[in-house]
């Protein structure tokens, strides 16, 4: 489950893994600004990760099923590589992916964590999961002011993405 818009994803991860698709629910900590100045006074602020997984457990999900890697994961490409470099020390087991993501984000999502996987030594499949508790209306998102701004910065990101980003 990608961090982000926090309540539909965990919804919508919670319901594949009560369907039996996913046997585990795997999140990246996610990077907070201001998190180490609390972390260094003392102060424990719960991460969105923490949060989801809590959230999860209590809609009945078993505390054990959720993976919270660590990573401080500022972007879905961090998120794809921290993922990635998960995958390879479990050398066994995992074929597939299912991502979780809003239905704006599920494409561009989709294809950054297939240019990471691919680094792999071995082939891993991923399925895009859109929740199906994202309110984003893809047939007319032109009419809403916040799907239009959801639309424009994804394609943005998809062109840093191509131009910039997977060549570092």
């Amino acid at each position: 489950m990608l961090m982000g818009s926090g309540p539909d994803r965990i919804l919508g991860a919670v319901d594949l893994y009560e369907q039996g698709y996913a046997p585990r629910i795997v999140m990246v900590e996610n990077w907070q600004p201001g998190y180490e100045l609390l972390e260094s006074r003392g102060v424990e602020l719960p991460r969105d990760a923490e949060l989801a997984a809590s959230v999860g457990v209590q809609l009945g999900v078993p505390e054990e099923a959720f993976i919270i890697l660590p990573g401080n994961a500022r972007s879905t490409q961090d998120e794809a590589l921290i993922i990635t470099q998960y995958l390879k020390e479990q050398q066994a087991g995992v074929d597939k992916v299912l991502l979780v993501s809003s239905k704006f984000h599920s494409k561009r999502s989709a294809k950054l964590f297939r240019w990471a996987l691919g680094g792999l030594n071995r082939e891993v499949k991923v399925l895009s999961c859109p929740t199906s508790y994202d309110d984003f209306n893809a047939a007319s998102w032109w009419q809403s002011r916040e799907d239009t701004k959801r639309v424009v910065l994804e394609y943005t990101k998809l062109a840093n993405f191509y131009l910039v980003d997977r060549w570092r």
